[in-house]
């Protein structure tokens, strides 16, 4: 990674960005596809970054358009990727997918332009706000999975509620909440103003609550419809039930012998149980 956000200790770690050449990531699509898979997911510590340090330089919605032509699979995900390197070209390409997942992990961090600021994140509140809205306007069925890190050296009550009212306000499926720990070496090690844990923990609590309140939220929407799922190889370990997962993310359970395992079936998402889907082989 190139990125050096004031947290992180992984660039010291792991070093600067080194990418996969493209004609490897499809011989590796196209072999996990001949070898039974039905979907992939191209991941890495700076997924947006991918390409910027290859001769010639490319860059991910490069990949994603040869990956598009050549459809070595049934489904590719996206991993975590970055606000400022989701483009206007990857969400129309996406969009416009035949085997793109409808599905995005964004790395928000704060809501707080000041904290954003302190962290090294380049990008404000309003940009991110821009692009979670761009995403929803073309594809209002997709997952937008959100990363939160709470209680960075100096966040105020008015940070944090920055944070939780931008999260409530914008359209997003899920959020992943991570409380500030910190890494020797990083200049936020370094920072004033640090945190006590009783208070991070209690401010996560708070914006774990409101993740499950959007997650719920989201399920609900797709009662009543049919959507794709893949069928995972193993079965649900509490009900039995075969499980699945749907492009846009949605986890369903579902009745059905083992011969729909490891296949992708239209399935009519009936009812949500607590936190979990349930459905039936469409007819």
């Amino acid at each position: 990674c190139n990125a050096f956000c004031t947290y992180c200790i992984v660039p010291y770690a792991r070093g600067r960005s080194r990418s996969m050449p493209p004609d490897n990531v499809l011989q590796s699509i196209e072999k996990l596809g001949g070898a039974g898979f039905h979907e992939v997911v191209l991941t890495g510590i700076h997924l947006g970054a991918y390409g910027h340090d290859l001769a010639p330089a490319t860059n991910f919605a490069g990949l994603m358009a040869r990956i598009e032509n050549k459809k070595p699979i049934d489904r590719v995900r996206i991993s975590s990727i970055e606000p400022f390197e989701l483009t206007e070209e990857i969400i129309q390409l996406v969009a416009a997918s035949d085997i793109f997942c409808r599905h995005f992990h964004i790395p928000l961090q704060s809501g707080d332009n000041g904290i954003l600021k302190k962290m090294g994140r380049p990008y404000s509140r309003q940009d991110f706000k821009k692009i979670i809205n761009s995403i929803h306007r073309v594809m209002p069925d997709a997952a937008i999975g959100v990363d939160t890190l709470i209680g960075f050296p100096g966040e105020s009550e008015a940070a944090f509620n920055k944070t939780y009212e931008l999260m409530d306000d914008l359209p997003v499926s899920y959020l992943h909440v991570f409380p500030f720990s910190s890494r020797p070496g990083t200049v936020a090690d370094t920072l004033p103003n640090k945190l006590d844990p009783p208070v991070i923990k209690e401010r996560c609590e708070r914006i774990r609550q409101l993740g499950h309140q959007k997650r719920l939220k989201f399920y609900r929407s797709f009662i009543g419809q049919s959507l794709p799922v893949l069928i995972e190889t193993k079965r649900d370990g509490t009900s039995g039930l075969l499980k699945g997962i749907s492009s846009n993310y949605l986890p369903v359970l579902i009745e059905g012998d083992d011969t729909l395992k490891n296949s992708i079936v239209e399935v009519k998402i009936e009812k949500l149980k607590g936190n979990q889907l349930f459905g039936i082989l469409a007819e």
